[in-house]
């Protein structure tokens, strides 16, 4: 065997997922040993030989991404793979890539533009920590009208100061009316606009809340949404499912999970104008889904069924409620993406994705929707990664990913 293949064999060898007793320092250097040996194509889309910019990667999967090179020597770049969104480390295998690349029989410049920096004003969400900060160029210690111009909008330690969804705005309004020459010295990470607007809608569902209990506190809207009357902590489990946006709803057996996951689904259509449901459940479920939804609304249910042809049709002129089982998203959840496109999405008995790594875990955590519900008594049965996958399906940014994930 060559040297060459025995390193390559080896570099493989390392980059292997170990479980959950891996540190940063294991991770990263996974990453970036996939970034060494896949194969990608890497285009900088800028017009200057400068190594700090934007380049597009396109990874080994046919999948297309946005690298932001920022800094040679830390990490604190951007892309916008789902890996480096989640994984807290400030890199990811395209990251790497491109770093490797911008290498390749330029090392001596690569050194030397390490040690310089970028001669850009930086601004950027640091996805280790999710605070945007600010990195200055060399000299960038100096009093400057762009200093003087964005050192309001910073603490002392380079933080972005307030709440960003004001002070973002406002900064970047400051920004562009400022002179050419100014403005040319900024670069903002495209990735803080993606960032503002989930925070943006995390404050709006929150204000939607207060509203609708002034509303009923006022007489002028009801917690009385569905055909029978809920309990108190019935009509909070609504209430929770519907304002949280994506929610995990714990409730023991017997409690009426069902109906406070349909009940959160009449009030968001009547809110937010919510059309299309899908319920995943067990197929022996199928059926009471059914029966929950007719006893408890007037709303329109179909249980997807029959052949993959018939179920395409189906989600084509879905039903208000369309119930699918588990195994049905294994094969249609492109087609589910794409066609019936849910405003809402509801696993029952979600305990059937514990196991993250399994096809079904893997497709179901491929569905997009504004709004999830999860509805499990049993979120941990054996194991804490149990755990894990439910909370990765519903958000996938809070928790780090145990292995790299294969963006």
């Amino acid at each position: 065997m060559s040297k060459t293949k025995k390193r390559n064999k080896k570099s493989q060898r390392l980059a292997r997922p170990s479980g959950w007793s891996t540190s940063d320092a294991d991770e990263i250097e996974r990453r970036r040993l996939r970034g060494l040996n896949e194969p990608s194509r890497i285009e900088s889309q800028a017009q200057d030989d400068n190594f700090f910019g934007v380049y597009q990667v396109d990874s080994n999967n046919e999948q297309t991404y946005r690298v932001e090179i920022r800094s040679l020597a830390e990490p604190i770049n951007s892309c916008d793979c789902p890996d480096h969104r989640i994984n807290g480390l400030g890199t990811c295998k395209h990251i790497e890539a491109t770093l490797n690349r911008l290498q390749y029989r330029r090392k001596r410049a690569f050194q030397n533009a390490a040690a310089k920096g970028s001669p850009y004003i930086e601004i950027f969400l640091d996805r280790r920590d999710h605070q945007v900060r600010i990195r200055w160029p060399e000299g960038g210690h100096r009093r400057s009208k762009a200093r003087d111009l964005i050192t309001p909008f910073f603490s002392s330690d380079n933080i972005l100061a307030g709440n960003p969804l004001d002070t973002l705005p406002a900064m970047q309004r400051t920004i562009n009316t400022a002179h050419p020459a100014v403005r040319r010295r900024f670069r903002s990470s495209h990735e803080l606009n993606t960032w503002l607007d989930t925070l943006d809608r995390s404050a709006q569902r929150i204000r939607s809340r207060q509203h609708f209990e002034t509303e009923v506190a006022a007489g002028n809207a009801s917690l009385d949404l569905v055909k029978h009357p809920l309990y108190p902590y019935q009509q909070e489990g609504m209430l929770h499912l519907a304002f949280t946006g994506r929610a995990l709803l714990a409730d023991e057996m017997g409690l009426g999970k069902t109906v406070q996951a349909i009940a959160a689904c009449e009030l968001l259509r009547r809110t937010s104008g919510i059309r299309r449901v899908l319920v995943i459940s067990p197929a022996s479920l199928k059926g009471e889904w059914e029966e929950q939804i007719d006893k408890f609304t007037s709303l329109p249910a179909s249980i997807i069924q029959g052949t993959r042809a018939k179920r395409l049709r189906q989600y084509e002129d879905p039903a208000f409620f369309s119930l699918a089982n588990y195994e049905q998203i294994r094969s249609d959840a492109e087609e589910i993406n794409t066609i019936l496109i849910p405003d809402v999405i509801i696993l029952d008995e979600a305990q059937r994705i514990k196991n993250w790594q399994t096809k079904t875990a893997i497709s179901i955590k491929r569905l997009k929707s504004p709004y999830a519900f999860v509805l499990t008594g049993t979120p941990i049965e054996n194991r804490i990664d149990e755990i894990y996958s439910i909370i990765q399906f519903l958000r996938p940014t809070y928790l780090r990913p145990p292995v790299p994930l294969q963006p």
